[in-house]
């Protein structure tokens, strides 16, 4: 090696974990429901499937996948009610990944649906 000469480094850039929220899936209608079993078992190359997840008891949406993920679910026909869910919890707690599950608890101040 010669003198002077800088040794290459590596430098590990940490990512930040994301933010994640489990809550009910008594704060989805049960139309929104259907949508989102429907989308999260898609099998085309770049379905919903990658962005939305059944877990067998709910689903994760992953809102950091998409630049504007309340408008991909507008158009998908998700309820205003749900898309307003997903904003609350995107603008209040920054959240990166929602956890629906039928054995979460309620968020308090927030719709829920006896289905």
């Amino acid at each position: 090696m010669l003198p002077n000469s800088r040794q290459p480094t590596l430098h590990h850039r940490l990512l930040p974990l994301p933010t994640y929220v489990r809550c009910s899936t008594a704060h989805i209608t049960e139309k929104d429901n259907a949508w989102l079993y429907s989308l999260s078992h898609q099998t085309n190359d770049f379905g919903e499937s990658e962005w939305i997840h059944f877990t067998g008891t709910g689903y994760l949406l992953r809102t950091d996948a998409w630049s504007y993920p309340v408008l991909r679910l507008k158009r998908l026909g998700l309820s205003k009610t749900f898309r307003r869910l997903v904003v609350t919890l995107i603008r209040c707690y920054g959240v990166g990944l929602i956890h629906l599950a039928a054995s979460a608890g309620c968020l308090p101040g927030l719709p829920t649906f006896d289905w």
